[in-house]
This record gives C-alpha cells, sequence and structure tokens, in this order.
C-alpha cells in the first residue's frame, strides 16, 4: 500500500497597507496553485481575513476543504488548505509573543501560535501543523528567548499529538536555521526529519539543492546588502515530517517551486521563497529506520542551552523593570514637583500631558506587562527543567 503527500509552505507577506504589491502577488499565488498537484498547502502571513476568503474561493475546485486560524488582534495569519477532509483543527497560541509596544513588529497583535489540522485520507490520518515563529528583527536578537520557548511549545504540543496519525507534517516559516537552538528543539523532541538532510544522505541525489527561503539574491524584496553579502540567503522555512511506525518514506521532490518572478512582472511572489515537498509513503517491511531512533543523546544539550537562555532572560527582564519604575518614578516625581510651576499656555499643558501618558506607560511595563512576561517566561522555563530532570530520572530507571 503506497500514498502520496505533496506539501507547499509560503510566508506570504499578505500584511495589509504594508506588503509591496500584496494583492498582485496574492493573485498570482492563488494561479500557481490552481495549476500546481500540491495535495496540502499551509501559508502564513494571511493578515486579511478578504485575503484568505479569495484564496478559499479559487482553490475550491482542487483543495476544497480549508482552515483559517483566526488568533489575536490581526490575526495568526495561518491557513491551511487541503485537498482531502480536514477532520479536526486546533490552535495553541504561545504564551510569549513579542511586545505590545512594539507595534512596528507587530507579532504580539498577531496572536501567533502553532495550528493543527488532521487530515483524513481514506482510512488514513495525517497531521499537518502551521507555524510561523518570532522574527529575529536585530542583530542583537532581543526576542531570542521568546523564539526559543515558542520552538520548545510547538515542538512538545507536535510530540503530545503526533499519535495516531499516520504521517505528520510541520511547516511554515520558523525564522530559525538549521544548527539554530530552535530549529534543534522544533526537530529533535517530536524527531522530526528534514528532507533536505535526508536528500544529502542518498534518499534521492538526483533532487536538487533548495536555496535559501530568506534574502536571497533572486527575491526582488530582498535587501540588496544582505543578498549580495549571503547570496543563498537564509533557509528559515521549512517542511518536516515525522512517521508512524507503520510507514517509511522516500521523498520524490524537494526544493523551491516558485519562479524567481511574477509570470509577466518585476517582482517576486513574496519576500520569502515557498517549499515543497513531495514523499511516497509505503508500509514499514519491519526495520526500524535510523532516522526515527531516538535522540534523547544529543537533545539534553539542546535543552541545557535552552535553559540557560531563559535564565539569562529572567535576569534581563527583572534589570527591564527596574529601569522602567526608575523612569516612571523621576517622571512622576518631576510632575509632582513642578505643580503651580507650569505657565497657563496650551503648549504646556500637551507637554504635561505627553510627560503623563510616558509616566503611566512606564509604570505599566514595570508592572502589569514585567509580570505578565516573567510569568511566561518562567512557565516556560519550569517546563524546560522538568524535562530536563525527569528524562535524567527515566535513564537511571533503565
Amino acid at each position: 500500500m503506497e500514498f502520496t503527500l505533496n506539501i507547499f509552505t509560503l510566508n506570504c507577506w499578505g500584511i495589509p497597507a504594508v506588503s509591496k504589491n500584496r494583492k498582485e502577488r496574492i493573485n498570482a499565488i492563488s494561479k500557481y496553485l490552481v495549476t500546481s498537484s500540491h495535495t496540502i498547502v499551509c501559508l502564513q502571513e494571511i493578515w486579511s481575513e478578504k485575503d484568505y476568503l479569495f484564496l478559499k474561493d479559487s482553490l475550491k475546485s482542487i483543495l476544497p476543504y480549508s482552515h483559517y486560524f483566526y488568533s489575536g488582534v490581526l490575526g495568526s495569519g495561518l491557513c491551511v488548505f487541503s485537498k482531502w477532509l480536514i477532520q479536526d483543527v486546533f490552535f495553541h497560541q504561545w504564551p510569549l509573543n513579542g511586545y505590545i509596544h512594539k507595534i512596528h513588529h507587530g507579532d504580539w497583535f498577531g496572536g501567533k501560535g502553532v495550528g493543527l489540522c488532521r487530515i483524513r485520507y481514506e482510512d488514513k490520518l495525517i497531521n499537518v501543523y502551521c507555524t510561523h515563529l518570532h522574527a529575529e528583527y536585530h542583530e542583537d536578537d532581543m526576542y531570542l528567548a521568546h523564539r526559543v520557548l515558542q520552538a520548545y511549545s510547538t515542538a512538545e504540543f507536535v510530540n503530545l499529538t503526533t499519535s495516531p496519525a499516520d504521517v505528520s507534517i510541520l511547516a511554515g516559516d520558523l525564522n530559525t536555521a538549521p544548527g539554530d537552538l530552535s530549529f534543534k528543539l522544533i526537530t529533535q523532541l517530536p524527531s522530526l526529519m528534514d528532507p533536505y538532510v535526508m536528500k544529502c544522505e542518498g534518499s534521492n541525489p538526483s533532487i536538487g539543492k533548495p536555496s535559501g527561503t530568506c534574502d536571497n539574491a533572486n527575491n526582488s524584496y530582498s535587501d540588496t546588502k544582505l543578498a549580495k553579502s549571503a547570496p543563498e540567503g537564509k533557509r528559515i522555512d521549512h517542511i518536516l515530517f515525522k512517521l508512524s511506525s507503520l510507514w517509511e518514506a522516500d521523498v520524490i521532490n524537494f526544493g523551491n517551486p516558485l519562479e524567481e518572478r511574477v509570470p509577466g512582472e518585476d517582482f517576486s511572489y513574496s519576500d520569502h521563497n515557498a517549499v515543497s515537498l513531495e514523499i511516497r509513503l509505503r508500509v514499514n517491511n519491519g526495520k526500524k529506520s535510523h532516522r526515527q531512533q531516538s535522540a534523547e543523546d544529543r537533545f539534553d544539550d539542546t535543552i541545557a542551552q535552552a535553559i540557560k537562555v531563559c535564565q539569562d532572560a529572567t535576569i534581563t527582564i527583572t534589570k527591564s523593570k527596574h529601569l522602567f519604575l526608575t523612569c516612571g518614578g523621576l517622571l512622576f516625581m518631576f510632575l509632582i514637583g513642578t505643580v503651580g510651576f507650569w505657565p497657563h499656555y496650551i503648549l504646556a499643558d500637551i507637554v504635561k500631558i505627553v510627560i503623563t501618558g510616558f509616566c503611566f506607560y512606564y509604570f505599566m511595563m514595570g508592572t502589569i506587562w514585567n509580570k505578565i512576561e516573567m510569568n511566561s517566561l518562567k512557565a516556560g522555563l519550569s517546563a524546560l527543567e522538568n524535562f530536563s530532570k525527569t528524562r535524567s530520572e527515566l535513564k537511571s530507571f533503565d
């Protein structure tokens, strides 16, 4: 018994009033998908519900089943299209999602998380996880702890929900490259396989090397300086998979399926490159694949690194609390100390309102928001520490 899955994923960069050529690109994406042979499609950054409804209507003849994961203020931006029945859906929102005051980043407003669609194909179950982790934005990566805990939360979610699926697929913009801590967490805990690694191991030598999916020189929206320094870009968009013990798989095709430019236009389909994976699954012959063996030994170091990142983050958050409260306190004392000294001009009133606003902002950030972030961080840290402790105890029993 054999069957084939053809999965497609793309960060569509669909931010209303911000993303360039959004409507033209969404239309081009729908035209491509209509003529493609993909059986499962995972899209990210579909921030407009109208864009999702347009895609849903456009693809209904070939991908009649779909689901949009509503979340946060703007929506998660995640949606899944399927050739086969979507039997069950569930969305897990991460407690750490960036900062509310970083409006220009916007991750908090999206209420990001990982969405699960359980698809039924004849008598087989396919778990499809679509997700989009927090971006770096800056070289100092102030969101590292957020992304690490998002990765761990996603890995645990996948690990705990794969059964009774025959095959599980995780697709999306993970904002992390192979070798990064977040990528290790996502792949090692639930034992997800990277098709690129399978290709390098010789599963199908004819498969070409996929290029990077972000800041790639072939993308019209890539930063020129970054593309020049690293033309291949970064491979941060992934399709990973895990099989039940009943199945084994061959990678038939894996790479970047879209052309460099939308046909007839001078721009790309998105600021990211798409990724597609075609795998043929067949009943296991009884031999356990070495790729699916336990990775606990190498995972111990990964967990230790994640714990260290979270511990460092708690120190940073504590320092931020003191800074916010100090600034707020100084502004408050200034306002109290200058009562009666302000001239009766509208400009002075505006200045007082602005200072009062900053004072309120600093107190809010140093109290309520700081407590929310600290508790979310502690929740993730305690889960990591519990994982490390229990695995050590379980090893001692063996």
